[in-house]
């Protein structure tokens, strides 16, 4: 039996000690691509919010005025995140990346890349009969697109 009430997490070849007296907590992410309505991002924000305590764990996600909609949309915006996401290191134990329209594929790479741990990618489906402009998401195919460059930049 191991007496060592010490955990370690290894992941992408960096090696970290696990702070088993707190709550898995998640950094929120969410994408967007501008001609989507902002309506979309605003009740993600709140939905995976509760989804998220109400699933049992904490998580943390920047000011939404950080950004436009307090979404991520290019690579200024995801430069902002990962400032955001560097200062808040420690903090954290995977990002959800949350799609509720196509997202941009820059931003998410740039805020991204050196995040250093795992990434849940979720995406908002389509609704039949809500396939107008104010209510149009093609998450799934932002998934595709964002998973394809994640893959791209290993």
């Amino acid at each position: 039996m191991c007496s060592t009430s010490k955990y370690y997490c290894r992941f992408n070849g960096n090696t970290e000690e696990i702070n088993m007296n707190r709550k898995t907590t998640f950094a929120l992410y969410f994408g967007n691509r501008g001609f989507f309505p902002e309506s979309l991002i605003a009740s993600a924000r709140s939905e995976l919010c509760a989804t998220v305590r109400g699933a049992g764990y904490d998580y943390i996600m920047p000011d939404e005025s950080m950004t436009r909609y307090g979404a991520v949309e290019g690579r200024v915006e995801g430069d902002k995140y990962a400032e955001w996401l560097l200062s808040q290191k420690g903090q954290y134990d995977g990002v959800i990346v949350c799609l509720p329209n196509f997202g941009d594929e820059n931003g998410a790479i740039a805020a991204l890349r050196h995040c250093g741990c795992p990434i849940l990618i979720q995406a908002y489906p389509d609704e039949i009969g809500k396939m107008d402009f104010a209510q149009s998401r093609d998450s799934y195919c932002g998934k595709i697109s964002i998973k394809d460059v994640f893959h791209q930049y290993r």
